[in-house]
């Protein structure tokens, strides 16, 4: 395991790179992440992209301040579609939803191929993210779970393997039944705060009167999750 200034969400993220790859870091930000991979001698070389020229501009600059010029190509670009043909085994979509990190990855099909791992980190909508990846074909290998300022990330390493299946709504949610013995405080942080949004939206509509039979059955999914992790 890498250790850095890096903070923990995105640790966990360069974790998941494998020695050797030639990465892509889509809607790079400021370009941390691909920086520290270079830096630390794990990547050959680094695709940098981000549909806005403001954040984009600001990881060229931080890239040419530690020397790593030659090793980089910046790509103003939204998703990964301009990323084909290039040779990238490893890609990170962090940072945003699991609907748009969905869309991206629809939108690229040279990610269906052997070889290429997926690195995802979704903000929101994890379950929308999960179903889609098993409904076209791509299999979640590996979790991590991070805690930073009191929050809690997950990241998932996908590869395309063409076997499409239909998930449960305990796996879309709370991700693969195993217990997470690396991560498990942080998982249990995680559950905790799905439990706690759960039961808020439970009371919400038991206030306004609505059916909450739905709601009973995620919190009864969580509370059995979290028995079995503990």
């Amino acid at each position: 395991m890498i250790n850095s200034s890096l903070d923990k969400r995105l640790l966990s993220c360069a974790d998941y790179v494998r020695a050797g790859a030639v990465f892509a870091d889509i809607g790079t930000d400021h370009g941390y992440l691909p920086l520290f991979l270079l830096k630390s001698g794990r990547i050959e070389r680094a695709y940098l992209s981000d549909v806005n020229p403001g954040p984009l501009s600001s990881a060229e600059h931080n890239v040419r301040a530690e020397g790593f010029s030659d090793k980089c190509e910046f790509i103003l670009t939204d998703g990964a579609r301009a990323l084909a043909g290039k040779g990238i085994t490893d890609y990170a979509i962090c940072g945003m939803g699991g609907e748009l990190i969905s869309r991206i990855i629809e939108d690229a099909p040279h990610l269906r191929a052997s070889g290429i791992r997926l690195i995802l980190q979704p903000m929101t909508k994890q379950e929308h993210l999960r179903r889609y990846l098993a409904s076209v074909g791509f299999c979640v290998i590996d979790e991590r779970f991070s805690e930073d300022s009191g929050k809690y990330y997950v990241t998932l390493l996908a590869e395309y393997t063409g076997e499409c299946r239909d998930i449960s709504d305990g796996e879309a949610e709370l991700g693969a039944e195993v217990t997470h013995e690396r991560d498990r405080v942080e998982y249990l942080g995680f559950l905790d705060g799905k439990l706690k949004a759960a039961r808020k939206a439970l009371n919400g509509k038991k206030a306004g009167g609505y059916d909450t039979s739905a709601d009973e059955e995620t919190i009864a999914r969580i509370e059995e999750r979290i028995a079995a992790n503990k």
